[in-house]
């Protein structure tokens, strides 16, 4: 009995040896590339982060107008940390990045909010800044103008040295410039943001770029009380009545570019308690409008938003004379978001604005419902005299 117990005890160690072996024999990746956690978003649809033990992957969506199944990829790795192997061939961007150029002025409000201005270093269009601090950096020469489009400076972006470029794409032909500038060595980061449908979609990007400078916390502190603060001024109009009908743009050369239905502007009119005139139109991206039928649907406007850089009735009319029997003119339910414009046209609507939608919501309602308006002073509104 005892020989046979020996032997069978010995036949299971052989088993379990033979196991071990056959496992340590496989090949294993020095880092294991295993799924991580992906950080939560509430509105946004354009990007998403997926946290590794590494490192940090970060997607962007089809981030040009038209665009489907477009995807690009960022591999966010700490200064402090080795590059791991797997990620070999991958577009890498070391953080906290420290010198950033933008190229487009709406990218300024992401970096304000996370307290990051003192890393621009560059931007396109130095004329449209409104940010105080960044047109005192220009003036300084502590911030340069790289040019854009056809007259972009490469030789000014080489010297820079930057850790990153924040860049957007209307087309797909924006895939060329950022190859090139990856061709000589730089990092190309394209932000979506202002394709988003919504106002807090848009605002949450700055939990992307708050991820390039290892600011996750604040950026989600950021976000969080803006989301707070906009969803309690809806909810001051939610119940109303009456939703007043809003008129929205100024022609150009006979056509009316107006905003989509599922637009960003069209959101904010509703959640003001408006009406936007054409919220049937399943656009989230401007269209057409002749200005033939914007006379016949503003007819029963009631209030007349976003009229481009005018400053006054006057002004208004000089675009097109056919303004002057506009019922919304003769009335003076005329509102302008260029309430803080600097000298040289730098507009704070669209650098603030992206990342405060609850400062617009907060106007629009001053506007449409006086009623429920809690007396506070225009933030980037006023009224056209």
């Amino acid at each position: 009995m005892g020989k046979k117990l020996t032997f069978f005890f010995v036949y299971i160690l052989f088993l379990i040896l033979g196991v071990l072996c056959c496992t340590n024999g496989k090949k294993k990746s020095p880092h294991p590339f295993v799924e991580g956690q992906i950080l939560p978003l509430s509105y946004a649809k354009g990007f998403s982060i997926s946290s590794y033990e590494q490192y940090r992957k970060i997607t962007v969506l089809n981030p040009w107008q038209q665009s489907q199944g477009i995807s690009f990829e960022y591999y966010l790795v700490d200064c402090n940390k080795p590059i791991p192997v797997e990620l070999e061939g991958k577009q890498i961007v070391r953080t906290p990045v420290n010198c950033v150029i933008c190229l487009s002025t709406s990218h300024i409000g992401f970096l304000s909010a996370l307290n990051e201005i003192s890393s621009l270093k560059a931007l396109s269009g130095a004329g449209f800044v409104s940010e105080p601090q960044v047109r005192e950096a220009l003036k300084l020469k502590k911030v340069f103008d790289v040019g854009y489009d056809q007259g972009i400076n490469y030789e000014l972006i080489l010297s820079l040295k930057p850790d990153m470029i924040m860049a957007y794409g209307v087309g797909g032909e924006v895939t060329g410039f950022v190859n090139k500038l990856r061709d000589l060595g730089l990092n190309v980061i394209l932000n979506g943001e202002y394709l988003e449908d919504s106002p807090l979609a848009k605002t949450e990007w700055i939990k992307f770029v708050g991820a390039f400078f290892n600011k996750n916390q604040e950026a989600e502190a950021f976000f969080t009380q803006v989301e707070k603060n906009y969803n309690e001024i809806k909810q001051k109009v939610a119940a109303v009545n009456y939703h007043p009908f809003v008129l929205t743009g100024l022609p150009y050369k006979d056509a009316w570019w107006m905003a989509g239905g599922n637009s960003n502007l069209a959101k904010l009119i509703s959640d003001a308690g408006g009406d936007f005139l054409w919220h049937e139109n399943t656009s989230r991206e401007s269209f057409v409008v002749s200005l033939e039928e914007v006379v016949i649907r503003s007819s029963k406007a009631d209030f007349w938003i976003n009229c481009g850089t005018v400053n006054t009735i006057n002004e208004l009319i000089s675009t097109d004379s056919r303004f002057t029997d506009f019922p919304l003119v003769k009335k003076k339910s005329v509102f302008n978001n260029n309430l803080l414009v600097s000298s040289s046209g730098g507009n704070d609507y669209w650098e603030r604005g992206v990342v405060r939608p609850d400062l617009i919501l907060a106007d629009l309602v001053k506007i449409f419902h006086p009623e429920c308006d809690s007396g506070i002073v225009f933030n980037f509104y006023k009224k056209i005299e």
